[in-house]
């Protein structure tokens, strides 16, 4: 079992043999096909996760903006991380690879990615280990509160013919059963077990994990799987999963719940149906960043009202030639800003954007999108068309190598100041003066 890891937007080619190439990894053919497989099932947003083409006539796989950790049929697995420190896949330092973990899992854990509140107490030294392991890891700490709590038991009735007396005689089956052998009995009895469709699951999602992690997270999920030595594994994860129960007296397993669901069900857009060799847990990293920018900007800039997505305004006003078509009070075009900050006597409007920019490349707009910029104007003329010049508003683009400082201000023909600003994700704040106003 070996990790492969690997960044966004890295090419998989399909080789005889799986190894690092230069920029890109090479898969060994079953490898290859396997990931195929996430495009064609048709359950999720697998088509999200992978571009399939052709390049110097091999197969290629090129990943997408989704990152996290894919569990291959051999084995082995591939860890895709951020793109923000992106190096030679081949050439890149362990530190570099652990910088860029650690700055993932911070992501994950601030914006509840990860579930439970274990995870907010997660160790630094995780950032050394293999993504799969980080969660897997994270989902144990969670078992070992659980039982620290206590098991939950529940009462299962059980029918049997024995030498003895226990619970009640099943009197038709004693007949049936026993005419002659007078010293049995056919009884009934409930018996306290710990053997309940919340604990085979767990059970279950042990075992799994046993067979992907390293040593050190093995060993503590074979001292885990010795509390539940009396249940069995479970053979039907559906029904088990609809047959979990809810109730005060298992409170302690609701933060369970939500990692056996990523384990077993797809609620991340990421395992295949029926196919439980290929899970995988991946997050798309457009919407971690989206939704991490703004807690972390709430904490730097305590004395602002920061609002996320706000819903007020629309593009443009419509009444068609029947009115009776006419929907949203002829509204049309919805804009959804990420920020909406209010600073002191000025509101600023922000949008944050996980893409690489380079500052060093302003012939080529430094990389920035005209559709970005499009963007930035129709939300001026929209949420701040009242207000008092200078008017400002803010493009946050992820700190890299390449665009560690703010751009020169870019100013438009109606007096709009727009702000190319670098979020240092290492710091959890925009780069040291990047918002002076």
């Amino acid at each position: 079992m070996r990790t492969w890891s690997v960044y966004e937007f890295s090419r998989l080619y399909k080789s005889n043999i799986t190894k690092y190439e230069g920029d890109h990894l090479n898969l060994e053919h079953s490898q290859f096909e396997a990931l195929k497989q996430l495009l064609t099932c048709s359950e999720a947003d697998h088509d999200k996760l992978f571009r399939y083409g052709f390049e110097k006539r091999q197969e290629v796989l090129v990943c997408q903006n989704y990152v996290g950790v894919i569990c291959l049929p051999c084995g082995d697995q591939i860890e895709i991380l951020p793109k923000t420190h992106r190096k030679s896949v081949h050439g890149g330092s362990d530190e570099s690879i652990s910088r860029n973990r650690s700055n993932l899992i911070k992501m994950l854990k601030a914006t509840q990615y990860l579930p439970g509140k274990v995870a907010d107490n997660a160790s630094l030294d995780m950032a050394k280990m293999p993504l799969l392991d980080v969660f897997i890891q994270l989902f144990l700490q969670e078992i070992s509160l659980l039982i620290k709590r206590g098991v939950a038991r529940q009462y299962e009735t059980h029918e049997s013919n024995e030498p003895f007396i226990k619970g009640r005689i099943l009197v038709s089956q004693q007949i049936r059963h026993n005419l002659v052998n007078k010293h049995h009995h056919f009884i009934a009895f409930d018996e306290l077990t710990t053997n309940r469709p919340e604990n085979r699951l767990i059970k279950s999602a042990l075992l799994w994990s046993l067979k992907r992690v390293t040593a050190k997270t093995q060993h503590l999920c074979r001292e885990l799987l010795f509390h539940f030595e009396e249940v069995t594994s479970s053979k039907a994860i559906w029904q088990d999963l609809n047959a979990w129960q809810r109730g005060r007296h298992l409170s302690h397993y609701e933060a369970i719940r939500p990692w056996i669901e990523m384990i077993f069900k797809d609620q991340s857009p990421t395992s295949v149906n029926g196919s439980k060799s290929m899970l995988s847990i991946l997050f798309p990293m457009e919407r971690v960043f989206e939704d991490y920018v703004p807690i972390c900007l709430k904490k730097q800039f305590q004395n602002y009202d920061i609002k996320t997505q706000t819903r007020s305004q629309y593009l443009i006003s419509h009444t068609p030639s029947d009115s009776k078509k006419r929907t949203n009070d002829g509204k049309l075009f919805q804009l959804k800003p990420d920020l909406h900050i209010q600073a002191e006597n000025k509101l600023i409007i922000g949008d944050t954007k996980w893409k690489v920019i380079d500052e060093n490349l302003p012939n080529k707009k430094y990389g920035i999108s005209e559709g970005d910029i499009y963007q930035m104007l129709a939300y001026n003329q929209t949420y701040q068309k009242g207000e008092l010049e200078p008017v400002v508003i803010w493009l946050i683009y992820p700190m890299t190598p390449q665009f560690l400082k703010p751009l020169p201000n870019f100013i438009f023909n109606n007096g709009l100041t727009l702000k190319v600003l670098p979020f240092d994700i290492d710091k959890s704040e925009l780069a040291e003066k990047a918002a002076d106003n």
